[in-house]
């Protein structure tokens, strides 16, 4: 909590650095409201696309309809809002198991193949929009092709990951091994949720499932970058849509920085430095950073704490919940290397 509280303190000093608030006050002022239903609009699209993909993902192992995941996911993605560390995803985790009777190493597996997925999409719009926005500089298109190698590394990591599941983790057990300033349970955990990634394997298997999992996934990250350009607009930003993609992408890797709940500062930098490259004033980036994040922010907390409830979570075992789950992570890895090293 306190780096979080630190890092997110040192984003908003650097995203309002220099900026009269005046302007800041003007910028809300001057912009377009009425835009808020078509943000909710794209925002349904995202979480629906979502929930569909976890219950594809999850159909080699439980045959789930879309509205049986949702109160889980939503329960998460709430956490991840006012809960630190991104506690949000074992909570979604614990839900799950519970309700529907799911181990929980493999439900935590179908949410790393989820972030697999996740990576690839948003890397793919990051390359387009640096790729084609026009009036970018020369050295912009460089990074393009950078990323661009990215995604070609990030499936053949994958393909390795699928194939070699237990040499890889001994890799990664290796290199943090060197790196003594990471945590014990966070290398543990990391190192757990790569194997418990490879049981999430299973709906790869299926040419309909694999093909579902792709298009959701991209097509969730479009609707994602629309509330983004839709925020852009709102507040008289006029730069392509492409634009959207850019901030897309900087901001989805920005949030995996330690911060608060809820990726206070975090958000408005990564807006900053985007749209910075595309001429618009710090002002209104800000700005419409904020209207883009409360918009997301709000709805998504009231209704996760709305099947919070319904489900009977109480909110002060919510945390102790997902903290039960990386202890009970921590020592499934322990058990697991002892096994290992017994072989």
């Amino acid at each position: 909590m306190l780096l979080g509280l630190i890092v997110t303190i040192v984003c908003l000093v650097a995203a309002v650095w220099g900026i009269d608030f005046e302007q800041i006050y003007t910028s809300f002022k001057r912009a377009n409201y009425w835009t808020l239903p078509l943000m909710l609009g794209a925002l349904f699209m995202f979480y629906w696309l979502k929930a569909v993909r976890w219950q594809m993902l999850l159909e080699p192992i439980k045959k789930l309809t879309v509205a049986q995941v949702t109160p889980a996911m939503m329960i998460g993605f709430m956490g991840n809002n006012i809960l630190p560390a991104h506690l949000g995803e074992f909570l979604r985790v614990y839900v799950l198991s519970r309700q529907f009777q799911i181990p929980k190493t493999t439900v935590l597996s179908t949410l790393v193949l989820e972030r697999l997925f996740d990576v690839i999409a948003i890397l793919c719009y990051l390359g387009i929009g640096i790729y084609f926005a026009p009036n970018l500089p020369e050295r912009y298109h460089t990074i393009s092709l950078i990323v661009a190698s990215g995604i070609v590394v990030m499936i053949i990591a994958v393909a390795a990951y699928i194939i070699w599941t237990e040499a890889v983790i001994r890799l990664f057990r290796s290199i943090f091994s060197y790196l003594p300033f990471l945590p014990e349970k966070l290398t543990h955990l990391v190192l757990e949720m790569m194997r418990a990634g490879a049981l999430g394997m299973t709906s790869l298997k299926s040419k309909r499932l694999c093909f579902g999992i792709i298009w959701t996934s991209f097509a969730q990250w479009l609707f994602n970058g629309l509330s983004i350009y839709i925020a852009l607009w709102s507040f008289n930003i006029q730069v392509s849509p492409l634009a959207a993609f850019v901030v897309l992408g900087v901001t989805a890797f920005g949030v995996i920085v330690p911060s608060t709940p809820g990726f206070f500062g975090v958000v408005q930098l990564c807006f900053s430095v985007s749209l910075k490259a595309f001429g618009v004033a710090s002002a209104d980036a800000f700005s419409a950073s904020i209207y883009y994040q409360l918009s997301q922010y709000f709805p998504v907390t009231i209704i996760g704490l709305y099947y919070s409830n319904r489900e009977g979570l109480k909110f002060s075992e919510a945390e102790q919940e997902a903290e039960n789950e990386l202890e009970e992570l921590e020592g499934v890895e322990h058990e697991s290397g002892a096994d290992s090293e017994s072989c």
